[in-house]
């Protein structure tokens, strides 16, 4: 079928936006694998953040007033998700005010030196004078950081900066540093390697202005109710109120905390459940074996895909695992999907952080995750999950369904397949398997609590951290990390939430579509990117579908 002039034009418009939006974002599009980009270092002065907000108002402008009963399917979906972006952004810049108020906006996301080291897209002589072309331009950057971020901020906004700000240096220092330290042509070397030198100092002096910040620092982190609604509204496309979003957070951490009582009794009636909870925990790999256990288990987790039949794998892609880089270990497991745009044929990264070796011995056991939990993890993290999604991503048509993601549509996948992989038979029914996947569940209800309790009331990381450790199980350490990071990551609420309107979304699609195959449900979730979900949803139920989670 041709497309109708509206579907021209908004090609079109698509096309000048997406310029624009790289111009700012150029790390963004050295991820996705536009290497034109390479060697660019991003402008975060006032007058570059002011002119980015006008940009995006007329960008909005300028989509909303496209008649979307003109556009075809497709084009449809692809203004929906311009419009997120969109959405997305402003309320990033503009109402939260990340570049003048969160110093982790310019240490992860905004810039960064790892993808000339993360992967071999083109020869190590070209790579690494483009990242001396960032090198020498990254000072600026973070001189603006250091002007931009206000006098008084969050505390806990700092403490995060400085632990990253720190890996960041490591990384500059190290990797970064090892990753050209035998190349040929000694004047380029030399220049780099004196050039990293030169910026991990000014990383340093970063760092100690965020110091300089502690005694001025507020104990105010918290959006507050409508921000977050409003946060909802503009980044997810969302309508929820607070009472029903906690209503949703309690019910489903009843349901997975009754199910892991459950799983606890058929392994052993007689004992209390949180003694058995502990002992299959205690079932773990040994600290310099987490990769070759992860990796194996991605084996065993590839084979039931295919024998179920559960998602298509659309491209032959490859995934490695491997340890995290330095500035990431903010979390255990992570995930780096090569970019949508790359033409060499490489692989994703299913990162893995060690324990940090500083920690008392106890402390480091206690980092690791199960057996059980690790094998939820790496179908979270990989396959079906993040991997499997953004090979889907990489096999579509859509320019921006390639490029953009929406936080419920990528977190909720990953951790709905976790329970849907249960449903399919990975553990084999074991009750202790089961344990992994609702731990990992129960993890994330508590995060969806904690997120709703820091943002709406006045819940503190002190409680969240006994949260975490009464309710998920969690160890101190990693109940600790995770209430930090939620005082930095209000939608970390997603992961529960967009698992939610998966579950929601697959019972009211196979109604409509009785003799239709699970596999055909998830190719069809995964044909539209990580475009927001109630866009999925209208896209596959239909213009009555109405909003998900709503009382019926």
């Amino acid at each position: 079928m041709e497309p109708s002039s509206a579907d021209t034009e908004l090609a079109t418009k698509i096309e000048g936006f997406v310029a624009g939006h790289l111009a700012f974002r150029p790390n963004l599009a050295i991820d996705i694998g536009l290497h034109e980009n390479d060697g660019k270092v991003p402008d975060r002065s006032a007058a570059a953040i002011a002119a980015e907000i006008a940009r995006l108002e007329a960008a909005q402008r300028t989509f909303e007033a496209i008649d979307p009963a003109k556009l075809g399917h497709e084009s449809l979906v692809d203004r929906e998700v311009v419009l997120a972006e969109i959405r997305k952004e402003l309320y990033q810049l503009a109402v939260r005010r990340r570049p003048q108020r969160d110093p982790f906006y310019y240490l992860f996301g905004s810039f960064s030196l790892n993808p000339y080291v993360a992967r071999d897209y083109a020869p190590a002589d070209q790579r690494a004078a483009a990242m001396l072309r960032a090198c020498e331009a990254a000072p600026a950057y973070y001189q603006q950081a250091a002007t931009q971020l206000e006098p008084a901020l969050p505390q806990v906004s700092l403490q995060v900066g400085l632990m990253m700000s720190g890996g960041v240096a490591d990384f500059v220092k190290g990797d970064a540093k090892k990753a050209f330290a035998s190349l040929p042509d000694a004047a380029l070397r030399g220049k780099l390697q004196a050039c990293l030198d030169r910026l991990a100092g000014e990383i340093v002096t970063f760092q100690g202005a965020l110091k300089s910040r502690m005694p001025a620092a507020t104990p105010d982190f918290r959006l507050g109710a409508e921000p977050l609604i409003a946060m909802l509204r503009a980044t997810e496309g969302i309508e929820m109120d607070v009472p029903r979003l906690l209503e949703l957070a309690r019910a489903d951490y009843e349901r997975n905390h009754l199910a892991i009582e459950k799983a606890a009794r058929d392994i052993d009636p007689k004992r209390d459940v949180a003694s058995v909870i502990a002992e299959v925990s205690a079932d773990k790999p040994a600290a310099d074996r987490v990769l070759e256990e992860a990796t194996a288990q991605l084996v065993q987790i590839n084979e039931l895909i295919a024998d179920k039949q559960i998602v298509s794998l659309p491209r032959p892609d490859k995934v490695e695992v491997r340890t995290s880089p330095s500035f990431m270990r903010g979390n255990f497991a992570a995930f780096g999907g090569v970019g949508a745009f790359e033409t060499a044929p490489l692989p994703s990264f299913y990162y893995i952080a060690p324990p940090d070796p500083t920690w008392p011995a106890a402390q480091q056991q206690a980092y690791l995750p199960s057996r059980a939990d690790l094998l939820f993890i790496s179908a979270h993290e990989v396959s079906p999950g993040h991997f499997v999604q953004g090979m889907h991503q990489r096999a579509g048509t859509s320019r921006v369904r390639r490029m953009f993601e929406t936080y419920t549509s990528s977190e909720g996948w990953a951790h709905y397949v976790e329970e849907m992989m249960w449903e399919q038979g990975l553990g084999g029914g074991d009750p202790r398997a089961h344990i992994g996947q609702l731990k990992n569940a129960l993890l994330r209800n508590v995060r969806f609590l904690v997120a709703l309790g820091y943002h709406t009331d006045q819940l503190t990381p002190e409680d969240a951290t006994g949260m975490f450790i009464k309710l998920a199980f969690a160890d101190p350490g990693n109940a600790k990390q995770q209430a930090m990071r939620g005082t930095m990551d209000p939608m970390f609420l997603g992961y529960t939430l967009g698992k939610l309107i998966i579950l929601e979304l697959r019972a009211d699609w196979q109604r409509a579509n009785p003799g239709k195959s699970l596999r055909e449900f998830h190719d069809q979730v995964l044909s539209y990117g990580e475009a927001p979900l109630p866009v999925i949803r209208r896209m596959m139920l239909g213009a009555d579908a109405g909003p998900p989670l709503r009382k019926r």
